[in-house]
Order: C-alpha cells, then sequence, then structure tokens
C-alpha cells in the first residue's frame, strides 16, 4: 500500500481527542479571553459548523451565548457576524427528527440571547458600513426561515427599514443580500409587515 501524504513532514491528520481539545480552547478563548481573542476564537470554531455534528457541538458547548455577548462588543460585533454566518445556515425545515429538534434548540438560543434584537441595532447604527449590514442582512435571510425569529425581526421596525434603504445600495451583492432577507421575513412572518416593505421587495425582485 502507497504511503500516506504528509506535508512539511508531517501527517496531516489529527487525532480525535486533540480535536475536543482544540474546540474546548477556543470555547474557552470566546468565553474568558481579550475581546481580540474572542473575536479571533469565534470566527475560527464557528467557520467549521459545515455540518449538523458540528452545530451540535458548537450548541452544547455554549456558544451562541459567547457569540451574542461578542455582539455587544464595539470591537467585536463584526466578528460575531462573520460567526453567525455559518451556524444560521443551518436554519431551515428539515425531514429528520434529530435535525429539526436541534434546530429548534439552536434557535431558541437566538432567541433567548437576543440576536435578532442585537443585529437589528447594527443595521440602525449609522458608523456599520454598508458591508457588515449585507452580512447581517445575509444572517436576518437565514434566521427568517423561522417563523419565530422572523417575527421578531419584524417587531424590529428600524430592522426593516435599514433593509429596505440597502436596496438602494450601488453594491449588487449588498441589495440582493437585503431583497432577499426581506422577502423571507415577510414571506415566514404571522406579524403584520409594514406595506412599505412588501412594495419595496416587490420592486427589488
Amino acid at each position: 500500500p502507497k504511503p500516506k501524504k504528509k506535508h512539511g513532514g508531517r501527517s496531516t491528520s489529527v487525532p480525535a481527542n486533540s480535536r475536543a481539545s482544540l474546540l474546548d480552547n477556543n470555547v474557552l478563548a470566546l468565553s474568558t479571553g481579550t475581546i481580540d481573542e474572542r473575536a479571533a476564537a469565534a470566527r475560527r470554531i464557528c467557520a467549521r459548523a459545515t455540518t449538523i455534528a458540528e452545530l451540535r457541538k458548537l450548541v452544547d458547548a455554549g456558544v451562541v451565548r459567547s457569540v451574542a455577548a461578542l455582539l455587544a462588543e464595539p470591537k467585536g460585533m463584526h466578528a460575531a457576524v462573520d460567526a453567525l454566518l455559518p451556524l444560521c445556515a443551518h436554519i431551515g425545515p428539515t425531514g429528520e427528527p434529530t435535525t429539526q429538534e436541534l434546530l429548534k434548540e439552536f434557535c431558541f438560543e437566538i432567541e433567548a440571547h437576543g440576536i435578532a434584537e442585537k443585529l437589528s441595532a447594527l443595521l440602525c447604527w449609522s458608523s456599520t458600513t454598508d458591508v457588515i449590514k449585507g452580512k447581517i442582512a445575509t444572517v436576518m435571510f437565514y434566521m427568517a426561515k423561522e417563523d419565530h425569529l422572523a417575527n421578531r425581526i419584524v417587531k424590529q421596525d428600524g430592522a426593516l427599514r435599514s433593509l429596505v434603504q440597502l436596496l438602494d445600495s450601488e453594491n449588487d451583492s449588498i441589495n440582493s443580500s437585503a431583497a432577499a432577507a426581506l422577502a423571507n421575513i415577510t414571506y415566514w412572518s404571522s406579524e403584520p409587515v409594514p406595506r412599505y416593505s412588501h412594495l419595496r421587495v416587490l420592486a427589488a425582485v
């Protein structure tokens, strides 16, 4: 049999116990480190949540609460938004009961820690760049697939107004993200959505 390829003289495989230790260290840094350390740890560990199994580990480790806390920090909020993107991408209907139960738990954590409200506040700040607002719009696009979260976003009227304003962005990616977020919010929410939002979504499409 051919020997396994090595890079730099070392095997590229990582033992399972070492991976668990790395996760523990990152979770510790995310909850107890400096703002810069917490920001780096958030981006590092949440980027790995490409599977439901990885999301399960992060939810069990209390990462959602730590990311929510980072959202409230001026120097950490951008990293928190980056961390939420791969996490929230998993939200949506699924026919697998175990997965659906995990997503229900995950969305409960998002509600419990006021993430929709924190993101809405960031959208309304004049100091938040359009690039960050575009990322928040994408997070809200994912979150809105859960009706309870869509309702929470609708209740933040400033968030809807900010998303509508992004429709006028000269950046096609940003205004597309805003249009997609508004479309999902208006589709999944059972709360009444201001008429101007419906009209602007229709115009954008």
